[in-house]
């Protein structure tokens, strides 16, 4: 799809030293318009910022401190999260939904077929993906738009069971504009450097 917008609901599930599980929540709201533009508003545990991609612009606002950076990236949205990945080390966990070409970026050893299960009252299929790095189960709606209704990605590297649960609530009739990704801002916000991670 060229031009979509979703919300997700994010649970990183964080081992403890004692055992336990900590639980962070995270509510995620992305549209997307190709070739060049994305936002991306993510509010939960200590984070409240804004993402904006627009034709070679990428900002990042954290209304919490209440300031901004912002980047010259290459235009199209794939080779800008290339960038910002690669050079800065900036990191979303939704990225599978937004690449055009996800199919071709993962990269998996095995894959398993569980058949159809009821994901908030829609039939999806639910399959799994797997490599020495990561688990990956996803459930596809079953329907005329076979769209992704949640994943879990499952962290193999360490000896604890580290997971981020994702569901997703597709907007298929988003009114979606070119003011959505023109950054603005806010009174008193201070712009800062972005510095290079390598």
């Amino acid at each position: 799809m060229d031009q979509y917008a979703f919300k997700a609901v994010i649970v990183d599930h964080e081992p403890t030293d004692d055992g336990k599980i900590n639980k962070y929540r995270f509510d995620v709201s992305v549209k997307v318009d190709r070739p060049g533009k994305l936002r991306v508003d993510t509010k939960g545990y200590l984070r409240d910022r804004s993402n904006y991609l627009n034709n070679g612009v990428y900002t990042m606002m954290d209304h919490g401190f209440n300031y901004y950076g912002q980047l010259k990236t290459p235009e199209t949205i794939d080779d800008a999260l290339d960038y910002i990945f690669e050079k800065y080390g900036i990191r979303s966990p939704l990225a599978q939904l937004i690449y055009s070409n996800m199919h071709e970026r993962a990269k998996f050893v095995t894959s398993k077929n569980f058949g159809t299960m009821m994901v908030d009252g829609i039939e999806c299929d639910y399959i799994a993906f797997s490599n020495y790095l990561r688990e990956v189960h996803i459930w596809v709606a079953k329907c005329d738009e076979p769209l992704v209704k949640a994943y879990s990605i499952i962290d193999k590297t360490g000896e604890d069971d580290y997971r981020i649960n994702t569901s997703v609530t597709w907007d298929t009739q988003a009114q979606i504009s070119d003011s959505d990704f023109v950054f603005r801002v806010p009174k008193g916000a201070e712009k800062i450097s972005v510095q290079s991670a390598y």
